[in-house]
């Protein structure tokens, strides 16, 4: 097992390895966009929770090799840098266009299941984060020009809209819900 020295500025191999990672993260996530997709039309969320939970570990490890090359000190580290910038690029948009895909299909269901409300709140606060750093980093200007923060923008109204009328769990505890005498 390889340790590394806290403070210590990261090496090429290590950031170029974190990279390398991503890059097979994010094709294994792009293979299961591409599975939520297919299932959304059959009223199923799973695959699309799947796919939600790779991007999840993606945004881990994005943030992580972020943080090691903000470390990194040479000019060599450029060429990392601009792979990292194409990588981070490339998910954005994945999740993106996978949600508006996802999202859309779900928003043509005439009914959703009970708890749907409490799946989407999570959904409301990634894509507003995304929309938050596509907008607060310039190294993002490409994706604005590309229609991304369009796209976020109306996917966000979706769940919104989805929100609204999803139905939520049951809270057990209110009392209006247990009458006296019942158990």
């Amino acid at each position: 097992m390889r340790r590394y020295v806290i403070g210590k500025a990261p090496d090429r191999r290590e950031i170029a390895s974190m990279l390398s990672a991503l890059e097979k993260q994010a094709k294994e996530a792009a293979s299961l966009a591409d599975r939520a997709h297919g299932e959304a039309g059959r009223d199923s969320y799973a695959a699309y929770f799947r796919f939600r939970a790779k991007v999840d570990e993606l945004q881990a490890l994005i943030a992580l090799i972020e943080e090691r090359l903000g470390r990194m000190e040479d000019e060599q580290a450029e060429e990392l840098r601009e792979k990292f910038r194409q990588l981070d690029a490339a998910v954005l948009v994945m999740l993106v266009r996978t949600s508006t895909r996802f999202y859309a299909l779900v928003e043509k269901s005439n009914a959703l299941p009970l708890g749907a409300r409490e799946l989407f709140l999570p959904e409301l606060r990634t894509l507003s984060e995304v929309r938050d750093r596509v907008t607060g980093q310039p190294e993002h200007a490409a994706l604005l020009t590309g229609g991304l923060l369009e796209a976020v923008e109306r996917v966000l109204a979706m769940i919104e809209g989805l929100v609204a009328r999803a139905p939520s769990l049951p809270d057990f505890g209110r009392p209006d819900l247990n009458p006296p005498g019942r158990r």
